[in-house]
């Protein structure tokens, strides 16, 4: 019933707003399909051996697929922030979890309503603040969640801050998942004769932590499969970051053998199927509506999750790994490629870049996304590309465990209070990534510093940045990090003042 008369409020705000299709206007609906915490490598389409992905894999068939897309951030708020604003957060400091964008920024949805665009929001925020949301979405309800069984250990017990779960007593078609309750609002929405353009976005609960999965997903594979077939990146590799051994001490994980971690992975890898389902039951619901040929779908996601790689659990602030930084991006657009793949490096936040381009919609603030549109249409990528992301913290107010409702340092039951301590008493350097085609670097003023030779080393074992053999790699990427950094570092808005004095209100009298 609550869903029903939501969708009666927008069609009456539409009516309201004459926001209904005028003949001439041919812009494309959108749909924005956006999993937490859900990393590329852990699908089928992206080279997976042996996860089933088919939903994804068959809609990579039908689209583009972008094999290197790289996030801005690897923690929801951050990264979410800069795909909207197409800023990188070091410009307006969107660096934490609670710092959103405020009412005065710029960003995507705004601009597509007010370009007539109904906006549609399903799902979890991390991105705008309050204020935002009436200026840039037309409705939205907070449908987000996968069921699972709760911690599977005791409080106290070893293990508590794994993040490992019980399987749920529910199925994954149960609307007790709002996942999957979302996927249907969207479509009885799209079934009510909505006013066009429209975009939805669905920015789902997904893979997140806890490990856990609704009862026909907890079990569908085994440590044993991940043994055998995808073996896990091991622990106490030489010349890591400290969190890579801080994960493992501040969450008591140091007792647990590998198949503890290789579990972890195979429940991620239910969850991710899950996700696939989820996923398929929007995209067959779009193919078979009024507006399967004029609908544009996107799938991509936040950030990734170590989920048991190098014996870690879920992400870390300051951490730039490719298990964390790349997500998926697969587009399929009216009229566009089937199974093509970009191999190129993009940043995450070319979507707000690519969306407003095929919306005819002209950004009115600097930002430095690129549109791939030309890539949507068949075309190659920029092989001379640099992508950034960043992360970590420098002052008190950068610390995840700041928010106060979610108690993480005053509260040791909270899964979050061993990562708040670790944060709070180790601190997480900020670092700066930078990647090419080649080579990958994650440069931290302060704390160890990453070189990664991509041809040889695709999984980053061996960090390289002490190597002398690559002293002239690492100082052609510093120096290109230092142009960045001078280049991006702030921006000056479009809109002028005028020098001059403004009139005043009134005149005071002079005193006699």
């Amino acid at each position: 019933m609550l869903q029903t008369l939501s969708i009666l409020f927008v069609l009456l705000f539409a009516l309201d707003c004459t926001a209904w299709r005028k003949p001439e206007d041919t812009r494309p609906n959108f749909v924005i399909f956006f999993p937490d915490e859900t990393r590329a490598e852990s699908i089928g389409s992206y080279g997976h051996p042996f996860v089933e992905t088919p939903n994804l894999d068959r809609f990579a068939a039908e689209g583009t697929r972008f094999d290197q897309a790289h996030v801005l951030h690897t923690q929801c708020a951050p990264s979410r922030c800069a795909i909207t604003t197409g800023r990188y957060m070091h410009v307006l400091g969107h660096r934490t979890q609670t710092h959103l964008v405020q009412n005065y920024e710029p960003n995507m949805f705004r601009y597509l309503k007010e370009a007539n665009y109904t906006v549609i929001w399903y799902g979890k925020n991390d991105m705008l603040s309050a204020d935002s949301f009436n200026s840039s979405v037309t409705d939205w309800q907070g449908l987000i969640g996968v069921t699972n069984g709760g911690n599977a250990f005791k409080f106290g017990e070893a293990g508590y801050y794994s993040f490992l779960s019980k399987p749920s007593s529910v199925f994954g078609n149960s609307t007790k998942n709002g996942d999957y309750h979302a996927v249907n609002a969207t479509l009885e929405f799209i079934e009510s004769d909505p006013p066009e353009p429209f975009i939805v976005f669905l920015p789902g609960m997904g893979s997140h932590p806890p490990y856990g999965a609704p009862m026909d997903y907890y079990s569908k594979y085994s440590a044993q499969q991940v043994h055998e077939k995808s073996p896990l990146r091991l622990p106490n590799l030489p010349n890591k970051p400290k969190y890579h051994t801080g994960i493992i001490k501040y969450r008591n994980l140091t007792s647990f053998n590998q198949t503890f971690f290789d579990q972890i992975n195979a429940i991620y890898l239910g969850r991710v199927s899950y996700v696939d389902w989820v996923f398929g039951r929007l995209v067959n619901g779009i193919d078979a509506s009024p507006f399967a040929n004029n609908t544009a779908i996107f799938m991509s996601s936040d950030h990734g999750d170590f989920a048991g790689d190098f014996n870690l659990v879920e992400k870390w602030p300051g951490g730039v790994d490719d298990i964390l930084t790349r997500v998926p991006m697969i587009v399929r657009i009216p009229g566009g490629a089937k199974g093509h793949v970009v191999k190129e490096p993009i940043n995450s936040f070319d979507m707000m870049a690519t969306i407003l381009a095929m919306a005819n919609v002209e950004a009115k603030h600097v930002h430095f996304a690129r549109s791939f549109v030309d890539q949507l249409h068949g075309a190659g990528g920029n092989s001379s590309r640099t992508v950034y992301s960043e992360g970590g913290f420098l002052y008190h107010n950068e610390i995840e465990p700041n928010d106060p409702k979610q108690q993480q340092l005053s509260d040791p039951k909270n899964l979050y209070y061993a990562r708040a301590q670790e944060e709070l008493h180790e601190g997480s350097p900020r670092v700066v990534m930078a990647r090419n085609v080649n080579y990958k670097l994650a440069y931290r003023p302060e704390g160890v510093s990453e070189l990664y030779d991509l041809k040889k080393d695709q999984r980053e074992l061996n960090n390289v940045y002490m190597n002398k053999d690559y002293a002239e790699v690492v100082r052609q990427m510093e120096s290109d990090l230092l142009r960045w950094m001078v280049e991006t570092g702030d921006v000056t808005p479009l809109i002028e003042d005028n020098r001059g004095l403004p009139k005043p209100p009134h005149r005071l009298q002079p005193s006699l």
